[in-house]
C-alpha cells in the first residue's frame, strides 16, 4: 500500500527504514532517497512509523528470551 503517493513510497519501505533508525517522516523520506512534496502524506506515515516502531520493540523481548 502506498503511504506516499507523490512520491511512491510504500508502507515496507517506511517500515525497512524504521528499522533502520527512522523516527520522523523526513527520516523516512531521506532512508528512500526522496524528499517531501506536499505533505498530506504525514499524519499516515506517522501513523506507520508508530505501529512499526511498536512491532519491533514488542519484538525485542522476544528476541531476547531466545538468546
Amino acid at each position: 500500500m502506498y503511504i506516499c503517493i507523490c512520491r511512491a513510497i510504500r508502507d515496507r519501505e517506511v517500515d525497512a527504514a524504521v528499522r533502520a533508525g527512522a523516527r520522523r517522516p523526513v527520516d523516512v523520506f531521506r532512508a528512500c532517497g526522496k524528499s517531501p512534496q506536499c505533505g498530506s502524506c504525514a499524519g499516515d506515515m506517522r501513523e506507520r512509523i508508530a505501529e512499526t516502531s511498536a512491532r519491533e520493540q514488542a519484538a525485542q523481548p522476544a528476541m531476547l528470551a531466545a538468546d
